[in-house]
């Protein structure tokens, strides 16, 4: 009896402790980036699109899920409805492996040559 009240504390301490540490990790802050951006291709889930920073133009590629808000003049659409030369922004997460959480159509746009002298 007295080893199943140990058993029972432990496992009830080992839960308070993992539980804990899932906490920390979903509190850690997050880097919600939203970027103007031109799409240059469209995969089966993802999307490549350019970005200009520091005044070069960059390629970026971002996940798409069933959970991704993908939107054009106020009306959902799928992700096979997005085409090159879209201008779009989308919201997602910075240095993560997560799918984009929107991706609203704004315009056309124009893809650029890529990179630059650094």
């Amino acid at each position: 009896m007295r080893s199943l009240r140990w058993l029972a504390v432990s496992l009830f301490a080992l839960s308070v402790f993992a539980t804990g540490g899932f906490a920390q990790e979903e509190g850690k802050s997050t880097k919600m980036r939203d970027v103007e951006a031109v799409i240059s291709a469209v995969g089966q889930r993802t999307v490549t699109f350019q970005v200009e920073r520091k005044g070069k133009v960059r390629e970026e590629v971002v996940g798409i899920d069933e959970k991704t808000d993908i939107d054009r003049d106020g009306a959902k659409i799928k992700l096979n409805d997005l085409k090159e030369t879209d201008k779009v922004m989308i919201k997602y997460e910075a240095d993560a492996y997560t799918p984009a959480v929107s991706v609203k159509v704004i315009g056309k746009g124009e893809i650029k040559k890529t990179g630059g002298d650094d």
